[in-house]
């Protein structure tokens, strides 16, 4: 996974206090569905949407 280049359009999108608020189960379900769109997009970052996101982040949270 491209980490870095992932967690900046992540943190670009949302709040870090709300990333920082994760435990750590969360932490790793946003991973693997951060993985998951990797997948989806062939690897290119950039076509993954806002809405994907806010989508995995909103998931992940259930955790």
């Amino acid at each position: 996974m491209h980490t870095a280049k992932v967690y900046e359009k992540v943190a670009n999108i949302i709040p870090a206090d709300e990333l920082r608020g994760l435990s750590h189960g969360q932490t790793d379900a946003l991973e693997e569905l951060l993985a998951e769109l990797l997948n989806i997009h062939d690897g290119d970052i950039e076509e993954i949407t806002y809405d994907e996101i806010d989508e995995a982040f909103r998931k992940a949270k259930t955790f």
